[in-house]
């Protein structure tokens, strides 16, 4: 059962990664790091056609977080309480060994119990033994039993699961094989499966994937999020919703949704890097590679940065989508302004830099225009490490651009879709005036209104720096990706 190929994350230069880090199946992520700093990634890797062609739980290893290389397999041979495929691992290291709570579903589809396994070692790379089942669907009301996620509370194991029939919560014996009668209680609505819970700052939040997963390129799959101050609930989403109260899919607010290239990012895991900065790992669909491989749907491995508001609701990728490119974690590199929606004011005439016609097409004029709120005067401003930032038109989702990367002076500035390349990534640079300039990494070439313009309209060029005011812009600050804004494509 080959397992060593991948699709692994590259660096422009030290600063940089790019997302897939880790392909073309990795699904159902789950991370943690041992004592000596490294961290450790298991997957889902079942094959519903061939069962010989299944992995049993890949395990992947990396020193840095972004860069990932294939181990082997969790399991010497699969757990013999029901035949059938190993998915959605659980990763844990207590009480001085490795656990893992596993998925199982029988072989073929449906054709007995789903349930939850324990599955133990004394290191990360296996192999792990199996210790059985925990729970079912026979041992409960409902189904649903998939999905687990283990959580140590105050010295007391506990256990979080459900698949689209209610997230549930209940204790575990000390010796993590059985649950114990009575403390079984539901903590999210039918809308869901997936969960991770993280503990910060006083809150206990529940992260969850809703919609569908396994449909390729049509998959609805996404994040929501809940938080309680009591770890058994009630969790609320941030427009007070009680997750209870959430039954069908895609129902709450997004908090990580799909955008024009990664399609159905959810259901992954959360670490944290050595400068404290949070990280989401999760699968998502690459439209520029594979829809299905063998089969089976390609969802690949990512990570983003998870930042929190001054409310404490955590923000995923900037955006709120899947990043192609961003800041590698345990770096201290950062951009001179914060990431967050600006205007983009130019010092000579006072007007906005715009999208013309405020349009989405491919290759549209970007002009200054006197500002009147429009979103296609409102630009996202991400910095993506090394001095580079991108930015991206709020209206049309599409990146600031020099056409063909040209060097011409005067060449009018465009937008584009974004792909990571040279003409589309800029220094912004501080004039030490409280203005800045745009420089393009392609070009070394600044934005500038042609010909110091001050009429509605005048074209956005690029052209060498000369000091002009026609060349400096401030970027006024209107605001953050706020949890309350749902991104979502349909």
């Amino acid at each position: 059962m080959a397992g060593s190929g991948s699709v692994s994350a590259t660096t422009d230069d030290s600063t940089h990664y790019h997302n897939a880090l880790y392909g073309p199946h990795f699904p159902d992520p789950t991370i943690h790091r041992d004592g000596n700093g490294t961290w450790w990634a298991y997957g889902t890797n079942m094959n519903r056609n061939n069962d010989s062609d299944e992995l049993l739980v890949p395990i992947l290893r990396s020193d840095n977080l972004h860069e990932w290389t294939y181990v082997g397999e969790a399991f010497d041979s699969r757990p013999g309480w029901t035949y059938g495929s190993i998915w959605a691992p659980d990763i844990h290291y207590y009480d001085g060994e490795w656990v893992m709570f596993y998925s199982l579903s029988p072989r073929p589809w449906e054709s007995g119990e789903f349930g939850i396994g324990l599955a133990k070692s004394d290191t990360p790379n296996g192999p792990f033994t199996d210790y059985g089942q925990i729970i079912g669907d026979n041992d409960h009301a409902g189904g649903g039993s998939i999905d687990g996620y283990f959580v140590d509370y105050n010295g007391t194991p506990y256990l979080f699961w459900g698949s689209f029939q209610g997230i549930y919560l209940m204790e575990l014996t000390s010796d993590l094989q059985d649950w114990k009668p009575g403390t079984l209680q539901q903590v999210a609505g039918d809308a869901y499966e997936g969960s991770t819970v993280f503990y910060r700052n006083g809150y206990w939040y529940l992260f969850v994937a809703t919609g569908t997963c396994c449909n390729g390129y049509s998959s609805t799959y996404e994040v929501e999020v809940g938080r309680s101050t009591n770890f058994f609930g009630p969790y609320t989403d941030v427009s007070g919703t009680d997750m209870m109260n959430y039954n069908s899919d895609n129902a709450g607010i997004a908090q990580l949704t799909s955008n024009g290239r990664f399609v159905a990012p959810a259901h992954g895991d959360i670490t944290t890097d050595d400068n404290g900065q949070d990280w989401f790992v999760y699968h998502a669909y690459d439209r520029t590679g594979p829809e299905y491989v063998d089969g089976v749907p390609a969802r690949q491995f990512f990570i983003d940065r998870v930042e929190w508001t001054d409310d404490d609701w955590p923000v995923i990728a900037g955006d709120k989508t899947p990043s192609l490119q961003s800041v590698e974690p345990n770096t201290n590199d950062s951009g001179i302004l914060a990431d967050g929606i600006y205007e983009i004011q130019n010092v000579n005439s006072g007007k906005v830099m715009e999208v013309a016609d405020a349009s989405t097409s491919d290759g549209a004029n970007v002009r200054q225009w006197t500002a009147n709120d429009c979103n296609c005067q409102r630009w996202w401003v991400e910095y993506i490490g090394g001095g580079e930032y991108r930015i991206v038109n709020e209206n049309s989702n599409r990146a600031l651009d020099v056409p063909d990367g040209t060097t011409t002076d005067g060449a009018s500035l465009q937008q584009w879709p974004w792909y990571t390349g040279a003409p589309q990534k800029w220094n912004i640079i501080d004039n030490g005036d409280g203005t800045y300039r745009i420089k393009n990494i392609a070009t070394d070439d600044v934005a500038e209104v042609y010909n110091a313009g001050t009429a509605d309209g005048d074209d956005v060029v690029q052209w060498p720096w000369n000091g002009g005011d026609n060349q400096r812009w401030n970027f006024n600050f209107i605001g953050g990706v706020q949890p309350l804004w749902d991104g979502r494509p349909w």
